[in-house]
């Protein structure tokens, strides 16, 4: 009796000195990765509250058919900048006849009656026409160029088919701007940043090519870790990991990943 007594006294003061000894303090977030993990899940998911719940991305190859010009140097950009996307996210990005094609780039100086007179060559991707025009109507008067997705990411399959209508009628640097931004983004960074952002996303149009941030952001997205489908709860700490281990490989060969 007097033994068990002594056991449970002991056993009250070290469950006393568990309780009361002081709580280890976590270390403060990173504001720099901190920053860029906003970006990313603007990019991916749009704002809050607003946008899309489940992330998107291709998971099979992507055939580009180049379409509505006969500009040789209009070509070459395309086809360069397919071969960029390539290495970033490790995807096999070819050229392919139309028929074939799943990314139809649309070269026009009107891209909105581009979408309308070449409706019939993604009509099959369409569910609802009406819809879907509206949704055109509501982006004309602010756009310059677009583009549209289709997929089953919410049900855990990848983008699959993508229309991209870059707008020719303003320049060269508008050409070129479209072409890098539309492109990148029907890849799954479905969404504009803030003007501010250091990236051809911002929507202040301040840059025409991808930035550090930008080719970050796409490299972060297509780590295989990361699958359509998921919502930002279960991808966050996934996209804060692949964002350390890329940070401690470009910190290896002396690079910078943000600049």
């Amino acid at each position: 009796m007097g033994k068990s007594v002594a056991r449970w006294a002991l056993a009250g003061v070290l469950l006393l000195t568990a309780c009361t000894a002081p709580t280890p303090q976590a270390a403060p977030p990173d504001p720099t990765e901190q920053a860029l993990l906003d970006d990313f899940r603007r990019a991916v998911y749009g704002p809050a509250g607003t946008g899309n719940r489940h992330l998107a991305k291709w998971t099979g190859p992507i055939r580009a058919a180049v379409i509505g010009t006969d500009r040789s140097d209009y070509r070459a950009a395309a086809r360069r900048h397919l071969a960029d996307l390539a290495d970033l996210t490790g995807l096999a990005v070819d050229e392919a006849p139309e028929a074939q094609a799943n990314l139809l780039l649309f070269y026009a100086d009107d891209p909105f009656a581009a979408a309308r007179d070449h409706r019939a060559r993604f009509a099959h991707r369409i569910p609802d026409p009406a819809a879907f025009g509206k949704r055109q109507d509501v982006m004309a008067p602010g756009a310059t160029c677009f583009g549209f997705v289709w997929g089953g990411w919410p049900g855990g399959r990848g983008i699959d088919f993508a229309v991209v209508f870059i707008r020719t009628d303003r320049g060269e640097r508008t050409v070129g701007g479209c072409l890098v931004q539309q492109t990148t983004q029907v890849l799954g960074l479905l969404y504009d940043l803030d003007s501010s952002a250091e990236s051809v996303f911002g929507d202040a149009g301040a840059y025409i090519d991808l930035t550090a941030r930008d080719r970050l952001l796409l490299q972060m997205l297509y780590d295989p870790s990361l699958r359509p489908g998921m919502g930002w709860t279960e991808a966050e700490p996934l996209a804060r990991a692949t964002f350390r281990a890329l940070l401690q490989r470009t910190a290896a060969v002396g690079g910078s990943l943000t600049r």
